[in-house]
């Protein structure tokens, strides 16, 4: 039996509606910059990937939990801007903070070969080398949208240079 196409909407509706503006306005941005979509179905709901198509990379990603929507931004350039991290909720600095070390960063032997290696960069004058499957991975909130839009934004600008 062949797979149904998932359309955004369905994304954005599953989302919830104090949600809904957050993710269509992130949507169109992903998309007027040179990114590609996809999204498949998981145990908790659906995953929603966004692909920059120059370099063929994740950028983030939507997740569901059972607290809600998470999003999980592949912070690659994230230490050329993280003097922005400075005016994060302390929340978001703190989700961060707890986070796992990047294995690989500490033994190259320590993860899959596969793996890409995490980020290094700086928040509240710590030196952060962290796994990127999960680092800057945060629940969507009225709180957080904003810092995340901007650190999406920010990522792209350097993907973009980078290209």
């Amino acid at each position: 039996m062949a797979k149904t196409k998932i359309e955004f909407e369905q994304f954005a509706d599953a989302a919830g509606g104090e949600h809904r503006g957050f993710v269509s306005a992130l949507h169109q941005f992903m998309l007027d910059n040179d990114c590609r979509y996809e999204i498949k179905e998981a145990k908790a709901g659906y995953v929603l990937s966004y692909i920059f198509e120059p370099a063929n990379r994740t950028v983030l990603n939507y997740v569901f939990r059972k607290k809600g929507p998470m999003i999980r931004i592949y912070g690659d350039n994230a230490a050329f801007y993280m003097q922005r991290f400075a005016g994060w909720p302390a929340e978001m600095k703190a989700s961060v903070q707890k986070t796992r070390d990047c294995r690989r960063m500490l033994d190259p032997n320590a993860c899959l070969s596969t793996c890409m290696m995490g980020f290094t960069f700086m928040l509240d004058g710590a030196e952060m080398k962290k796994c990127r499957n999960n680092c800057f991975m945060f629940y969507l909130s009225e709180d957080n949208n904003f810092f995340l839009r901007e650190m999406v934004e920010q990522e792209m600008k350097y993907r973009q240079l980078k290209n």
